[in-house]
């Protein structure tokens, strides 16, 4: 990096610090109607405008020094600072972050003609002659914005050499993330030779005892000759049988040293790649100020905008990712919450609305934190729509918690818009922000805020490299949740629990919790708590500032893994984040915890899920499809729903087994599979008197009219398209099959 290149970075920090001063003070002195402190003001443009001269700024340097000039004419009295000043001043300050941003990052050119002129206006004719007038534009200072064309390869193009290495860091990032399951893997192995060790030291133990009697044989047979001499067919037995011993032994030592080897290299390889992608988020997010900036304008709104917290560090896909959904929350905050002028002073308000965006890092989620000064949630609003969709009962209007309204925020076409403009009103924003939010494995709520306006939360992991899980058993099923949505493990007697209002509560340090079993919460038919005087597994868990206690059979492990997203198993997102290999090679199902807590004022789970909806007990499914993966993973989700699974690899193993007399209560079968696909085992099953009554369900890639017609003329009782897998349409089907 050369000289420029540190002093811009140095300056990139140290500008930001004026700008912040100078805005709080402004901010300040509306809310008390007070007059700022104008003498620290002008130092902070002074130093501004010295500060930009070292680095060779010109335009922020001209843009300080009229601004400068500005507050020297409200210092003598020369000019007022009312609201229409305050106004100037705060798009200079706009305006020099954004002429920063261009310099650095390249984009689109900065507007300053309009923004100099009112300075002057504030400061008098002694600006024009002071300085120069803004000079042209120039090119960014760290090479050319996105709008400029890459030279050819090999013309110094340092922008394409990035990009270059951006590809080699995403295959290693994938290598990293196909070791850690592999190293872990190995662990199952260790098992493995210890569970055969200790077969061998039970077969020696045996052997002894039968060599003994051997022994005692040999003598009364007069054979103590032999016996004596530790030879012949028994001696050779036993030396071949030590010697195994020992190469397990040996075998146990060095796959011990190996793992441990490779746990090591392998946990430092991740984390250095971890640390190669990790970045600041100002790096990807410190455009925000200038883009939202711009979408108020278009909306002929004045609005502030606070960045902080952007020099925590997150993944690089992470913060790419990020930008589009907190662009979307912006663009609904300015466009449904955020008051013209004359509307805010109307209320009492200052005239520039403000919007803030907070970054932080807890354990290891990032946490956004946008929140504006506006209109906030009109509750009334959004029941009004809700009943006209048809999404609530008109009785239920009036009394519908305010949690439950603003979930409909996020439905598809759900807007409370008058008017539809360029960048509002489709009541699309909050659905991709949340769809966005949901495959990066992370929760998006909104809530008002209590002094007027709104907040939206978002939590996603640092990384997506993997994440830590705990592991806990319910019934014969093992799930994982994120560590960072659990806040403690608890072993105690269900005599500790205590009734709240209908619920089990018990004490956590000064907080009394609600529990309830995870059997229950996943719609598993289990009673909610074991009976009085047994020993209780809880894990207590939390989203937002809600807490929930959590009874589950066991705690099973905490480990590093690999998380596949909801979205590439078919899984749904509000109820699972997607899925992680377990040491048998099997997949685990990873909860989302927010999206699993009810509501705040709904009832938690019943000890059994109501008759109508609860699936017949242990019912029996054939689930035929010749991808490992997708086996073992429609045998994860429907028995964590209760029902009793069988695995066949084809069509034709499937038969073989419906021939042999298993019964079975429904058949799932993909379509392209060897030796016999789906097409034919539906034919042959159907044409089949004892087995034409089977429900039969096709889950299948194949998503043509004809592939559909087909499965459906052939007697399938329900097809279903893998790219668009929903499991909830899966096990709805099933209920009503059955």
């Amino acid at each position: 990096m050369d000289i420029r290149q540190r002093l811009l970075a140095a300056f990139e920090l140290e500008h930001k610090d004026h700008l912040t001063v100078i805005r709080a003070a402004l901010r300040a002195a509306e809310a008390s109607g007070e007059a700022p402190d104008l003498v620290e003001i002008h130092r902070r443009a002074h130093s501004l405008k010295g500060a930009a001269r070292a680095v060779d700024l010109p335009e922020v340097e001209n843009l300080s020094h009229r601004l400068e000039a500005a507050f020297i004419a409200v210092q003598r009295g020369e000019a007022p600072l009312d609201a229409s000043t305050m106004a100037v001043v705060r798009r200079a300050l706009d305006a020099i972050e954004d002429v920063v941003a261009w310099s650095t990052q390249g984009g689109a050119e900065v507007e300053l003609a309009g923004v100099s002129a009112d300075l002057d206006r504030i400061a008098g004719e002694r600006v024009a002659i002071a300085a120069p007038p803004p000079p042209p534009a120039r090119r960014p200072a760290h090479g050319p914005g996105p709008e400029r064309a890459p030279d050819r390869a090999g013309e110094g193009d340092t922008s394409a050499l990035v990009r270059i290495a951006a590809r080699g860091l995403e295959r290693l990032s994938d290598t990293a993330s196909a070791l850690l399951p592999e190293v872990e893997a190995q662990a199952g192995l260790g098992e493995q030779i210890q569970m055969m060790r200790r077969e061998w030291l039970a077969l020696e133990r045996s052997w002894r005892h039968l060599r003994a009697q051997l022994n005692q044989a040999a003598v009364l047979a007069g054979e103590q000759g032999e016996a004596a001499r530790g030879s012949g067919p028994a001696a050779a037995f036993e030396q071949r049988f030590r010697e195994l011993g020992g190469a397990l032994d040996q075998a146990h030592r060095t796959h011990d040293r190996l793992l441990w080897s490779m746990r090591r290299w392998g946990g430092g390889f991740q984390e250095d790649m971890r640390r190669l992608r990790m970045l600041p988020a100002e790096n990807q997010l410190g455009g925000l100020g200038r883009m939202i900036r711009d979408i108020s304008r278009s909306e002929g709104k004045e609005v502030e905008v606070d960045v902080r917290g952007l020099e925590v560090e997150a993944d690089r896909a992470v913060l790419q990712r990020l930008k589009d959904p907190i662009l979307h929350i912006a663009r609904n905050a300015i466009s449904h919450g955020i008051e013209p002028p004359a509307e805010r002073q109307a209320m009492g308000k200052r005239p520039a609305a403000r919007v803030a965006i907070a970054a932080s890092v807890e354990g290891a989620r990032l946490r956004l934190r946008i929140e504006d000064d506006g209109r906030g949630l009109d509750r009334a609003a959004i029941a009004r729509r809700a009943v006209d969709r048809g999404l609530l009962p008109p009785e239920e209007a009036g009394e519908a918690p305010l949690e439950r309204l603003v979930d409909f925020l996020f439905h598809p076409g759900f807007s409370t818009a008058a008017r539809t403009t360029e960048l509002a009103g489709r009541g699309m924003g909050l659905a991709i922000a949340r769809a966005e939010v949901e495959r990066l494995q992370g929760n998006l709520t909104i809530a008002g805020r209590p002094e007027g306006g709104a907040v939206v939360t978002i939590e996603v992991p640092l990384s997506l490299l993997s994440q830590r899980l705990v592991f806990v058993a319910v019934q014969d099923q093992t799930f994982a949740l994120p560590s960072a949505d659990v806040v403690r493990l608890n072993h105690t007697l269900s005599d500790t629990l205590f009734s709240g209002v209908g619920t089990p509560m018990i004490r956590v340090g000064e907080e009394d919790i609600a529990v309830t079993s995870l059997a229950a919460l996943l719609g598993l038919e289990a009673p909610v708590l074991p009976a009085t005087g047994k020993r209780l597994a809880l894990i207590v868990v939390r989203a937002g500032e809600r807490r929930l206690a959590l009874a589950v059979d066991g705690f099973a492990a905490t480990r590093e893994a690999v998380v596949t997203a909801a979205e590439e198993t078919g899984l749904d997102p509000a109820r699972y984040l997607g899925t992680v290999l377990l040491d048998d090679g099997g997949p685990c199902l990873v909860l989302n915890v927010p999206g699993l807590m009810p509501l705040p004022g709904s009832a938690l789970p019943a000890a059994a899920r109501p008759a109508e909806e609860a699936p017949p007990a242990r019912a029996h499914i054939l689930v035929v499809d010749d991808s490992i993966t997708t086996r073992t993973l429609e045998k994860s989700i429907l028995e964590a729903h209760g029902y009793r699974v069988t695995q066949c690899v084809d069509g034709r193993e499937a038969l073989e087994r419906l021939a042999e007399g298993m019964e079975v209560g429904l058949i799932v079968s993909d379509v392209e599979m060897p030796r016999m696909d789906g097409f034919a085992l539906l034919q042959a099953v159907k044409a089949d008197k004892r087995m034409a009554e089977i429900p039969v369900i096709l889950v299948t890639s194949r998503a043509s009219d004809e592939d559909r017609e087909r499965g459906l003329r052939l007697g399938a009782d329900a097809y279903i398209v893998k790219t668009r897998f929903d499991q909830n349409e899966l096990l709805a089907g099933i209920r009503r099959l059955l």
